[in-house]
C-alpha cells in the first residue's frame, strides 16, 4: 500500500512524456500510449525502483530506466503503432524524457521509503568507514638496530 502513491506518480510522469512525444510529435494513439505506460511503468517500478535503486542509487537506477524504456517503447511499439513512425527516434526521445523524469521520482521514492534501515528489498546503507592509523610510514629505525647487532 506504501508504494501506491510512487507509483501513481510514476505512471503519470510516463503518460504524460510518452503522449509529448508520440502522440505530438508522432500522432501514435491515445490508446496505445496508455497500454505502452502500463508495461513500461510496472516494468520500472519493479526493475528500476525496488531492485537497482537501493543498491546502487539515483544516477545508475536511471540509466537503468533508460534502457528499460528505450527498448520498451521499441518492441511494444514495433507490436502496436499502425502508422509507420521512426521507431528509433521514437523511442530515444521517450526515454530520455522519462530518465530525465525519474530523476525525480527516485528521489522522492529515497526521500519517503529509504531511511536508512532495510525498508526496502536489498537497499544497504553506503556510509562505510575506512580505518587509519596514526602511522604514516613505517619505523625503519628499529628494523636498522635489530639488524646491526
Amino acid at each position: 500500500m506504501k508504494y501506491i502513491t510512487a507509483l501513481l506518480i510514476k505512471f503519470v510522469l510516463i503518460t504524460a512524456v510518452l503522449w509529448f512525444i508520440l502522440g505530438v510529435q508522432f500522432e501514435v494513439s491515445f490508446a496505445n500510449i496508455l497500454i505502452t505506460s502500463l508495461v513500461l511503468t510496472g516494468a520500472s517500478f519493479i526493475i528500476g525502483d525496488l531492485y537497482v535503486l537501493p543498491k546502487i542509487g539515483n544516477i545508475g537506477a536511471s540509466m537503468v530506466d533508460l534502457v528499460l524504456a528505450l527498448a520498451g517503447v521499441w518492441a511494444i511499439g514495433s507490436i502496436l503503432y499502425a502508422e509507420p513512425i521512426p521507431l528509433g527516434t521514437a523511442s530515444l526521445l521517450s526515454a530520455v524524457g522519462i530518465a530525465i523524469g525519474e530523476l525525480l521520482v527516485h528521489w522522492y521514492m529515497k526521500k519517503q521509503f529509504i531511511t536508512g534501515e532495510a525498508t526496502m528489498p536489498g537497499y544497504y546503507d553506503r556510509e562505510l568507514q575506512t580505518e587509519f592509523s596514526d602511522e604514516l610510514e613505517p619505523d625503519t629505525k628499529k628494523n636498522n638496530k635489530k639488524d646491526q647487532e
